[in-house]
This record gives C-alpha cells, structure tokens and sequence, in this order.
C-alpha cells in the first residue's frame, strides 16, 4: 500500500492529522491507522519485545548496502561491536561510534543494521554499532560506562572519532561528550544526536502533546525507565539526564535532529539550544512530519528515507 501515490494515500488515510501547524506524514498516518486496526502493541515481556524490534522492524528498514567489509569485534569483556566500511569511505575517513536506541532496554546490532549500514554507505564513514549492555540485566549506569569505554577504543584506531545515535543512544552519545570533558579526555570531532532522550523527568510541553497515538506513547518510557534506574533519584544523575550537565562549554560539534510528532522533540530543541547558548556550534533540524523512531522506517517511509539522507549529509560534512 504503501507505494502508492501519495494522492491516493491521502483520499485512503483521510483528513490530514495536523498538530501545531505540523501535518503528519500520510504513510505514516496509514502505518500508524493500520497497526491501532490490527491492535499492535509492544509486549510488556522483555526477551519478546526485543526480538519485535529486531525482527519485525525489518518490515520498514531499508535495503541495506553492500559494504566494502564489515567484522565483529570486541571491545572488552562482553562488549562487542561490528564495524562497518562503506565502499563510499575516502582515504582518512572518520569513524562513528553508533549508539543505537530502543529507551536502554531494547535494540541490538541486528535491529539497526540496515539504516546504519545506509549511514555509513551515504556519508562515508566508517561506523561501528555498539551492543552496549541492556537493563534490567545491566542496569544504569552500565550503558554509560560501556558507551565510554566503546569510544575510548575509538580513539585509538581513528584519528576523528564522533559518536552518535538515536533516542536511548543520543542520550549515551551526549553523555559522552559531557563525561569526557569532565574527565579531560579529547572531544569527539562530532556528536549525532537523533531524536535524543535528554532529561528522564519528562517535563517539555511535547510529553504532554504527543503522549498516545504517535508510535512511542509517554507510558512506554515508564516501562522503559522501571527496566533501566533503580531510584527515582537516578533520574537527576547526568549521567541518566544530561541536560543536568549544566556547563555546556568546549563540547563537541552537534548535529541534533527530532521529529515533530515526538513525545522527545521538545528536549532535544531545548538541548540544542543550551549547547547554542554555550558557545558549541549546533545543526538543529526538527523533521516536522515524521515520528519516534524514523531512522529505522527508511524502507517504507519516503519522508524517513530523505531525512535519513539529510543525517547523513551532515555526518560526511562533519568526519567523511
């Protein structure tokens, strides 16, 4: 259906959903119609969650590309990491330290496979996705500190190094550039921020705008949170809320992008804004027709392919 022409989409779907002068994208109107129709929801158990994500994302993922190699490697311990290099990377290209999302409970290689490797194709940068631990096995701030240590060996295998990720991981990204600071480590050259989740206590007007109906509903992050902090008071960690830094200075290069009908866009507008005020030069884009979770939705949605494409523009401009 959903290759449809969009005319034909919109006399299917009906009367556009506009928000804040913000009209949904209509295939992702008809996506988000067709899974309340078919009574989709996220299982409360974690292992069948996680194997939705990985599997039944790939519905909506994009073709992946070929890459010029890609291999398994470990960091320390458990933590292990696939690296990615494009057939697209230059001479000196940098590296990424992909973090990807699923609210640090959820996600894996597997599930961000294919827009990751569409990544690395269209920037041209190498890119290793991370398999940093998830709660409730390893609970906060065990992804913090793989997140750490997954860019500190980095650092020495590229010359530019930049971190980024969606959602959980645009938090872990933010909170990397933050904890290097404090602990006098080299920045990174850029950080990536999609859709990022900046400060656990939810308090920004979207929470409230898009709290149901917009494929991540404010009670999934509840569900995420009991499964990732141990104490209501760990939600004023910055290492769990890294808007709670506070002192924005001397960080890295941003690129931070949101999506309009997001219960997370406002935080992530306000934590581009603080690095702005601070002095760090920031790209912020707000894609004002696409939801949570876009940059796995390439292969079905045209509107998450061309942003996709827009992220990674901005990545090759910033380490390709």
């Amino acid at each position: 259906m959903m290759k449809l022409s969009r005319d034909a989409l919109r006399r299917i779907a009906g009367k556009p959903v506009v928000v804040e002068g913000q009209t949904l994208d209509v295939q992702i109107q008809m996506m988000l119609d067709g899974m309340r129709r078919l009574g989709v929801v996220q299982s409360d158990d974690v292992e069948t969650a996680r194997k939705w994500m990985d599997q039944d994302g790939e519905a909506v993922a994009p073709e992946p590309p070929a890459m010029a190699s890609e291999r398994d490697v470990v960091i320390r311990d458990s933590l292990r990491a696939r690296v990615y290099e494009p057939t697209t990377a230059r001479d000196g290209a940098g590296m990424l330290v992909y973090l990807h999302g699923g609210g640090f409970v959820l996600g894996s290689i597997a599930s961000h496979e294919a827009p990751v490797k569409m990544l690395a194709h269209e920037s041209g940068v190498i890119v290793a996705s991370i398999e940093y631990g998830l709660g409730p096995e390893q609970m906060f701030p065990a992804a913090v500190d793989d997140a750490m240590a997954a860019y500190a060996w980095a650092r020495e295998r590229a010359s530019r190094v930049g971190v980024g990720g969606d959602s959980a991981g645009g938090n872990l990204s933010a909170v990397v550039c933050n904890l290097a600071k404090q602990r006098k480590m080299p920045q990174p050259t850029h950080q990536l921020l999609i859709y990022p989740a900046i400060d656990w206590w939810r308090t920004s007007q979207s929470h409230e705008t898009f709290a149901t109906g917009y494929f991540l509903d404010e009670s999934r992050t509840f569900w995420y949170e009991h499964r990732y902090l141990s104490t209501l008071e760990e939600r004023d960690d910055p290492r769990a809320s890294p808007v709670r830094f506070g002192d924005f200075g001397g960080l890295a290069p941003a690129t931070i992008v949101t999506a309009g009908f997001d219960i997370l866009r406002d935080e992530g507008a306000q934590y581009a804004e603080a690095l702005a005020r601070a002095g760090v030069p920031v790209d912020y884009a707000c894609e004002r027709s696409l939801i949570h979770g876009f940059f796995n939705m390439g292969g079905a949605i045209d509107a998450a392919r061309a942003a996709n494409t827009r992220i990674a523009t901005r990545l090759r401009q910033a380490l390709g």
